[in-house]
């Protein structure tokens, strides 16, 4: 969940280069941030306890320093955020600097061994553990490359490392397992990162690391060979993104960007999947459809935004497949002896395709016998490569910690799947999928409708920004899947307490919570169950709440005379579809409430957007 950046060859300034590079990265951590360079006359290390902002601002002389650079931006595991716990971490004799995304989970060992044998440690840190050991095998070996491949094989846990020294100036040495690290390829210089869009400005030739790998870089060239030495071959691709897809656009902040790209987003997560029949297909698929059709039981894993999605999933797999779908947070499922066996289809959702709970989910539904499906939004990353089959979202960078598009894309992709699962069975006829899929089609243009003119949300957000003490979010069904997203939007942003229930739920508890300044936000997009929320939203004016519903356009039921504030999204034939739009209005109530309330809104406290440890 940190960041890292690195570059090797000749240019000039390129202390100032990797950490402008590292800048797109600060999403994955603003702990602390640090740089090491090292050149002839030794290795040079510098670090601030905040945002990247506070190093660049304390670089000095620094600023134009050139040579071989590794910078980091840290999420704190071990030891809080400070100056000394930031990375890069040095050996005894600062010859030697490291930095580190993961857990190294005997570190606690180790480090009294090392003490034992005389070295100082200067941080409460586990990584600085890695950097000692390597120092401890330099002094044997006598040879950087085997010292760091030699301490690798004595370290359990999750690692993406880069390791620079004043004995090889003009190499990083970088390795990873479980945590995730790209490289880019230059002409007479080379490039890695946590991440593309690090390096997207310079090269859009990157080869992604897997588990196991070891890479020694140069000016001149990358080498890929395993721990034991062994030669790999890994290709390398071409990034095809738009590099400003990784920049604001002229949006405030990145989240309210990704709010708007959300159309883009869902068309491309279409485009290629439907016929002009309004069939599903997935070309690329390697599922037979008697695999499909075998399966007895679907369970769907994730963790945070993707888990709510999953929610949605599941009850549109049972309302069209008639078969018994759980979703399960992933933190859980592992620990869980969960009922996998090989007639379950796993469903794996992750944006990042990196998230350390997910991944492990997906190994141990593996493991136990099962198919893995992975529905992710970054290419080639770990959960993508372990999954037996993999539906890609389509939803380009997303640099707010808060999810958004990839939400949307996530519900999207569960949408298609679910139908292309009851074509092979014949569940439905091709009359009723083709109107899923024109409802499908229809939803970018609804939902650039309902962004072009958001001043509603806008005039309720600054009305309830100082006058609400905590947000209840209130639905029925699939309207109970989205009010858990939309809660978790409004904690994540606003740090105003936020809690989802299901609307019948409502007088079996949390009812005596609602009182004067008490908003509960009501959904009600689903006709069936309609005038049971109705009921709800009575029950919550009853108690002098603030009512704020979320209906279909040309609602009759709730209009201001009855709530407090009235939020419209267009309708679809299929109430099963409505998530997809009936989400945007709490994205954007959240987002200007956190604006108005001045809230780190990208970068939200305590968060990360890769959770790649336990």
């Amino acid at each position: 969940m940190c960041g890292i950046a690195g570059y090797v060859g000749p240019r000039k300034e390129s202390v100032r280069l990797v950490l402008d590079n590292l800048k797109r990265l600060e999403y994955r951590g603003y702990d602390s941030a640090g740089v090491a360079v090292a050149t002839s006359a030794g290795v040079r290390v510098l670090k601030k306890e905040g945002k990247l902002g506070n190093l660049v601002g304390a670089l000095g002389d620094l600023a134009t320093a050139s040579g071989t650079v590794i910078a980091h931006t840290r999420w704190a595991t071990h030891g809080r955020p400070s100056d000394q716990n930031a990375h890069p971490h040095t050996d005894c004799d600062g010859k030697i600097a490291l930095i580190h995304n993961g857990i190294v989970e005997n570190y606690l060992e180790l480090k009294e061994k090392l003490l034992a044998d005389g070295h100082k440690f200067a941080s409460d840190t586990d990584t600085e553990v890695l950097v000692h050991l390597i120092e401890s095998e330099y002094r044997v070996l006598g040879d950087m490359e085997q010292a760091v491949r030699s301490a690798l094989r004595k370290v359990t846990g999750a690692y993406a490392i880069c390791v620079v020294s004043e004995y090889e100036p003009g190499t990083i040495y970088a390795a990873k397992t479980a945590s995730p690290l790209i490289l880019g390829l230059g002409d007479g210089e080379n490039f890695l990162a946590s991440d593309i869009p690090a390096i997207m400005r310079h090269t859009r030739r990157v080869i992604v690391m897997e588990d196991g790998d070891f890479a020694k870089i140069t000016a001149g060239g990358v080498i890929l060979t395993d721990l034991e030495s062994r030669p790999i071959d890994r290709k390398e691709f071409a990034v095809t993104w738009d590099v400003h897809t990784a920049e604001k656009g002229g949006y405030p902040h990145f989240m309210l960007k990704e709010i708007h790209e959300q159309p883009k987003t869902i068309r491309d997560t279409l485009r290629g999947r439907v016929t002009d029949e309004g069939q599903i297909v997935f070309p690329d698929f390697r599922l037979s459809p008697a695999r499909l059709l075998d399966f007895n039981r679907i369970f769907i894993v994730a963790c945070g935004t993707a888990y709510h999605a999953g929610m949605v999933g599941k009850s549109f797999f049972e309302h069209l497949l008639r078969r018994p779908v759980e979703v399960q947070v992933a933190s859980e499922f592992r620990y869980s002896d969960p009922l996998v066996d090989s007639k379950t289809l796993a469903i794996i959702i992750s944006q990042s395709g990196e998230t350390a709970d997910t991944l492990a989910a997906l190994r141990e539904a593996k493991a136990k016998g099962a198919t893995t499906l992975a529905i992710v939004n970054v290419v080639g990353s770990s959960i993508a490569r372990e999954a037996d089959e993999v539906l890609y979202t389509y939803a380009g960078p997303e640099i707010c910690v808060a999810s958004t598009k990839a939400y949307v894309t996530q519900l999207v992709s569960l949408y298609l799947f679910g139908l292309y699962i009851a074509q092979q069975e014949n569940k439905l006829s091709k009359d009723i999928v083709a109107s899923y899929v024109e409802d499908l089609l229809a939803i970018p243009d609804k939902m650039a409708g309902v962004l072009a003119d958001t001043k509603a949300v806008e005039k309720i957000a600054l009305r309830l920004s100082n006058t609400s003490s905590c947000f209840f979010f209130l639905g029925r069904g699939l309207d109970f899947a989205v009010s858990m997203e939309g809660a978790l939007k409004m904690k994540e942003i606003s740090y105003i307490h936020a809690e989802a229930y299901p609307a019948g739920e409502l007088k079996h508890g949390p009812l005596a919570l609602v009182e004067p300044g008490v908003t509960v936000v009501c959904l009600a997009t689903q006709s069936a169950l309609y005038d049971k929320m109705l009921s709800n939203v009575k029950e919550v004016k009853a108690r002098e709440g603030i009512a704020v519903a979320v209906v279909k356009e040309n609602d009759q039921g709730l209009d201001e005379r009855s709530v407090d504030a009235v939020l419209t999204v267009p309708s679809t034939r299929h109430d099963v579809l409505m998530p997809i739009l009936a989400i945007v209005p709490l994205q954007l109530l959240a987002y200007y409430i956190a604006s108005d309330l001045g809230r780190e809104i990208d970068q939200p406290r305590n968060l990360a957007k890769s959770v790649t440890v336990e």
